[in-house]
């Protein structure tokens, strides 16, 4: 990056003078205004004027010289760690990320890889967790970060930083309905699915706020059984004979039972989950941008469905 402009623009600034700057730069007094005068010519603007003081940046200079220090101090870091690095002086770290063990492939594949070539410096370590919450371990200090599925409850000494949103769904037998459930239809329907078994979420943590939302809508569910996965959810509920909650994006068109979103409306997000004392550093948030990259769905990117169902 040839940055020789922006140094010679500050040194104009820190001089008030052409001939005081050229010294320091070591060139002489009219190649250096030639250099003003062309980069003045590539802007259209004027970046200094005479006054009394010496030559003083105009409002547009001090705009330029604004940029000109940021993109140095840029350059200045950027050659500070590359150095650093080549002579082992860099500290290196862990970020410990909680999640489910459902995850545990996406993320050795998808993030822990890519991120550690980055950033040979850091190690990534999963905190799995299988009955406990990823949010608590975060909470506790166990982990500095946690990749979760939230259900709208929050802790709120915790940042959240929302990946995708699904609204819920609730999925029931197709005789419930009679034809295609319309919004009509709802009262009537929660009337018939009060004489039926309810299949719980596959996910503890997740299981209490399906049984908050289905409250809320009327329903005192009957749990008949707790699924180990939303592929076996799906395979009960297709067997028609009990009612469930699923997110949209779970539900295809060869689906046999009946659905509609759950009123009042609900959503499970997948988002990602930091600690109050994590510092946002250029690693951190290239962390979370990879994650951000890896759901962009409009780009190719996975859905939840993807994970939670395939890793």
């Amino acid at each position: 990056m040839d940055t020789r402009q922006l140094e010679y623009m500050l040194c104009i600034e820190k001089h008030r003078s052409i001939s005081g700057a050229s010294k320091e730069l070591y060139i002489s007094p009219s190649a250096l205004s030639q250099q003003i005068k062309q980069l003045e010519g590539e802007l259209g603007t004027r970046l200094f004027r005479r006054s009394g003081g010496g030559v003083i940046p105009t409002a547009d200079g001090n705009i330029y010289l604004s940029g000109a220090r940021q993109m140095l101090k840029l350059k200045q870091d950027a050659l500070s760690r590359i150095c650093a690095m080549g002579s082992g002086e860099i500290e290196s770290f862990t970020i410990r990320l909680a999640l489910n063990k459902d995850f545990l492939s996406f993320f050795n594949a998808r993030i822990k890889r890519g991120f550690e070539t980055a950033f040979p410096y850091i190690k990534l370590e999963a905190v799995v967790v299988n009955e406990s919450s990823a949010r608590d371990e975060v909470i506790h200090g166990n982990a500095d970060m946690a990749f979760i599925i939230a259900s709208g409850i929050k802790a709120s000494s915790l940042d959240s930083i929302p990946i995708q949103k699904e609204i819920l769904h609730l999925a029931f037998p197709s005789w419930v309905a009679g034809k295609e459930p319309s919004d009509l239809q709802y009262e009537e329907i929660i009337r018939k699915l009060r004489g039926i078994g309810y299949i719980s979420s596959p996910f503890t943590g997740l299981s209490g706020a399906d049984m908050y939302y289905l409250r809320c809508a009327g329903l005192e569910p009957d749990t008949l059984c707790y699924t180990a996965s939303y592929r076996h959810l799906k395979e009960l509920l297709n067997r028609q004979f009990a009612y469930g909650i699923l997110p949209e994006g779970f539900i295809e068109s060869g689906d046999e039972f009946a659905h509609m979103p759950i009123r009042p409306e609900a959503y499970y997000t997948l988002c990602i989950v930091l600690s109050d004392s994590l510092s946002i550093t250029e690693e951190v948030r290239e962390l979370i941008l990879i994650f951000l990259r890896e759901f962009d769905t409009d780009h190719g990117g996975k859905s939840m469905k993807d994970v939670l169902e395939h890793g």
